[in-house]
């Protein structure tokens, strides 16, 4: 039993087929493939079987991943409290976290991180939330930042900030005498059964906006019958701006992102202005140990995000 094993099923799991496998290991396709075998040979069993090009594991393999797993923890808690009981300064965070949250707060937060601990390498993985938080329970990941949802998560956490979900419409879909008043919020209320009809430019149900989106819709009682699916809350917006359709985003997002042009922003919870509300949560496996720098890290984001 070697730790690499672990790793190396992990990964072919991920990507199901060995080119994609190897390629993330860093190492050739028929390395990849000489040591899978190797492996079968030392443990005496099967531990993929192939379906199509497809892998998946077998009976005894899923059994040797659950133990394989119970060890990385092992050997990750291990690590951590050596480190904390000899106050080393040098390590490594394999954050997870999504693109858009990516792109406006870690150039907030690792120039000041790296000021505190300079040896601390830092090791990004972007991706869905659905993705990341499976790479957080396999123990491919340290730390992940995202939106909770509505449902039990198999990770410790802890709640940064609150932020409630917006609707984004195009100027061309106000009338002239709307547009003409001052608010008198930041994000006024508007019932969103007014544009039941128009398109909707939604994100994907395994992305937290595309599911929030999907709980707006029971509430309101509305099933759109024109929408236009992207993974990028970018593209969303800037084809709101260009009055192709009305989207939704998180508050937090609005306050980053860069536009050519701004969209209207309205609230549609009323009068609970938490109904349509997340929390943004820095999550870590179960038991984990951290060390300090990974806790510095975790303090940092809370006072940034």
């Amino acid at each position: 039993m070697e730790i690499k094993d672990f790793e190396y099923i992990c990964a072919i799991l991920e990507f199901e087929n060995l080119t994609k496998a190897a390629e993330s290991l860093f190492i050739t396709q028929p390395s990849l493939s000489m040591y899978l075998k190797n492996m079968e040979e030392r443990l005496g069993f099967q531990v993929f079987q192939v379906i199509g090009k497809k892998f998946s594991l077998t009976v005894l393999g899923e059994e040797y991943l659950a133990a394989g797993l119970n060890i990385l923890e092992i050997k990750d808690n291990f690590q951590s409290k050596l480190e904390t009981m000899l106050e080393q300064r040098y390590g490594k965070i394999r954050l997870a976290i999504p693109l858009l949250r990516s792109s406006y707060l870690l150039p907030e937060i690792l120039p000041k991180f790296d000021t505190l601990y300079p040896n601390v390498k830092i090791e990004l993985c972007e991706d869905a939330s659905v993705v990341l938080e499976k790479k957080i329970q396999d123990g491919q990941a340290d730390i992940i930042i995202m939106n909770k949802p509505d449902r039990f998560l198999n990770m410790d956490y802890e709640i940064v900030r609150k932020e409630k979900i917006l609707l984004a419409v195009p100027r061309s879909f106000l009338k002239e005498d709307l547009l003409s008043q001052k608010p008198q919020h930041k994000y006024p209320y508007f019932d969103l059964r007014y544009f039941k009809d128009q398109r909707f430019i939604l994100h994907f149900p395994n992305q937290r906006t595309g599911q929030m989106a999907e709980k707006i819709f029971r509430y309101y009682q509305i099933k759109p019958k024109n929408v236009f699916y992207t993974k990028n809350i970018e593209t969303a917006l800037n084809l709101t701006v260009a009055g192709y359709g009305v989207s939704f985003v998180y508050e937090n997002h609005v306050e980053h992102l860069n536009l050519k042009e701004r969209p209207f922003f309205f609230s549609i919870s009323q009068p609970d202005e938490h109904l349509f509300s997340t929390e943004v949560l820095i999550g870590y496996r179960k038991n984990r140990i951290l060390p300090p720098y990974t806790r510095e890290f975790i303090n940092l984001c809370k006072s940034l995000i």
